[in-house]
């Protein structure tokens, strides 16, 4: 059964029944009808014109010329207001407005025009422009609430989207990165261990420098390079010999606003596995450079292509997600294996540094 309730009041006042805010108008955007409809509008109009110029007597063309003239000028100006708000409210003062202005020019075209065959085809069009207009009108203005609507719905599931990889991405710091660096802390206590101190001051700092990031939309890459330090110093403490690491982030790049989590996912990915796969381990490095308004960030490890196994894991691919949400199709995230051993994790995207707010 139907429960919707009828809206009588689209019988004494049609038109969409939504009320956009100004906020809500200008995050939608399109301030201005496309080419194509305003194309298809003129087609339409001069169709119509055409039509009455062909069955009108020759006589009349000319007030006949300007009677169609004025109205197409006052149509598509009403029109333009419609598109930018449309409301059922300023539908109704368009529609009042142009039937009124086509009521005073018959009445003069009657009263300054002694053909009476004339005046009846003044009146005629007039009239007939009138009920054009008012249907185009309240088609133009249910269409483009629909679209606007449509568009906000749009927006707000892409922002949904986006909220809930980042809240994704805080989540996925790995918890057994966690328990087993406190399970080595507590041993390194226990035992009077020497790494204990510097385990402890590593794990703090990287807890300090990395749960504030997902707070934020964008934030700094070098601020992310200094949780990532942080992150490396903790699996150094731990993997001992088997892993060293380097960082290189060039001054342009650290400005570069991104979304966060992309360099820990390249560095947890670097880790496990390139150097804990590989049981001499090696060298890690994260490079970032910005050329020609584009940002590249690499993280090469010591793996023989593991880089390549880890595009399929949960966390490059959350990560691509993002980047494109963020930046569209030319920004991307690849993976692979590097000639004569380690793998290569690749970031290349726009280069805005503006400070996004959280």
């Amino acid at each position: 059964m139907n429960h919707q309730k009828i809206d009588w009041s689209q019988l004494w006042q049609p038109g969409p029944t939504r009320v956009f805010s100004d906020a809500e108008l200008a995050r939608a955007g399109d301030q201005r009808p496309s080419r194509t409809l305003l194309t298809m509008v003129m087609i339409n109009m001069a169709l119509v014109s055409m039509a009455v110029m062909q069955a009108a007597p020759p006589r009349a063309t000319a007030l006949l010329t300007g009677i169609l003239a004025a109205a197409a000028f006052a149509s598509l100006r009403l029109g333009q207001r419609l598109w930018r708000k449309p409301s059922r409210r300023l539908l109704t003062v368009c529609t009042v407005a142009l039937v009124l202005g086509c009521g005073v020019v018959a009445a003069l075209a009657r009263l300054r025009n002694g053909d009476a065959e004339v005046r009846q085809w003044a009146l005629y069009t007039c009239w007939g422009v009138a009920l054009l207009a008012s249907f185009g009108f309240w088609f133009l203005a249910v269409y483009r609430a629909d679209q606007i609507a449509a568009r906000l719905r749009e927006l707000d599931e892409r922002e949904r989207a986006i909220e809930m990889a980042r809240q994704l991405a805080a989540a996925q710091i790995q918890p057994h990165f966690l328990f087993n660096s406190l399970a080595s802390l507590q041993h390194w206590v226990e035992a009077k261990d020497d790494r204990a101190a510097p385990m402890l001051a590593a794990l703090t700092g990287f807890l300090r420098t990395t749960l504030p990031l997902f707070n934020q939309t964008r934030l700094r890459l070098g601020d992310e390079a200094q949780a990532v330090r942080q992150y490396f110093e903790v699996m150094r403490l731990r993997l001992g010999e088997r892993l060293s690491y380097r960082i290189a982030i060039e001054p342009a790049a650290a400005e570069v606003q991104v979304p966060p989590g992309l360099l820990l996912t390249l560095a947890e990915n670097a880790i496990e596995h390139g150097v804990q796969a590989s049981l001499a381990g090696g060298p890690v490095l994260l490079s970032a450079g910005v050329a020609a308004g584009r940002l590249t960030v690499d993280m090469l490890d010591p793996g023989a292509g593991p880089a390549a196994d880890a595009g399929e894991g949960v966390g490059l691919v959350n990560s691509r997600t993002r980047l494109m949400q963020a930046f569209g199709p030319s920004a991307t995230i690849t993976v692979s294996a590097v000639p004569g051993g380690g793998g290569l994790a690749r970031i290349e995207c726009p280069a805005p540094t503006t400070t996004t707010q959280p």
